[in-house]
């Protein structure tokens, strides 16, 4: 029991309120969650960036570290890791596109996910105006250019300007939560 103080007769009286002991602390946190399952928690679109002009050069892979950033001038941002190899492929000014991917698209996610050789293997792209592949079946497409990349720990933030967009089909998204797909 302890005193508190009474919120009805708003004249500083204390009452005696039943306090419930704490739960020990190893009953609500049996086991530290890893940083990767807390990040899980935030459900995420994905989507597929492409670079490269010509086809010995494509690169594409899946991210989902994309954020909007300014409309004016019009930016987003994705994050690739520091060991990438492919990093340096992002040069300033480069162009590369943004696919939005369907839930339709799902394979095109793991394969883009997966072993770098094999991405462009037996893959269905066009080519946008900026002369970079894109995948027709996207929920949306944006073109741009880098614009500025920063190094913050183990990753690379690239940042790009938006040259063109397009909303592609109607279908329902690809989004990746607890680290599996969804939809909504």
């Amino acid at each position: 029991m302890v005193d508190a103080p009474d919120s009805k007769s708003g004249e500083g009286n204390f009452v005696r309120v039943r306090v419930s002991p704490a739960l020990p602390i190893d009953l609500i946190m049996k086991k530290k969650p890893s940083l990767t399952s807390i990040f899980s928690l935030f459900a995420t679109g994905i989507t597929i960036v492409t670079n490269g002009n010509k086809k010995s050069e494509y690169f594409g892979c899946t991210i989902n570290s994309f954020t909007s950033v300014s409309l004016d001038p019009a930016m987003f941002l994705f994050c690739l890791g520091n060991y990438n190899k492919y990093l340096k492929t992002f040069k300033l000014d480069s162009p590369l596109n943004l696919n939005f991917l369907s839930m339709s698209q799902k394979k095109l996610s793991n394969k883009f996910a997966s072993d770098v050789d094999k991405r462009w293997i037996n893959t269905n792209y066009s080519i946008a105006k900026n002369k970079v592949p894109f995948f027709k079946e996207s929920l949306g497409l944006i073109e741009g250019k880098v614009y500025k990349k920063v190094k913050s720990g183990d990753h690379t933030i690239i940042i790009c300007k938006i040259n063109d967009f397009y909303k592609m089909t109607a279908k329902k998204p690809l989004i990746y939560y607890k680290s599996t797909y969804q939809t909504i």
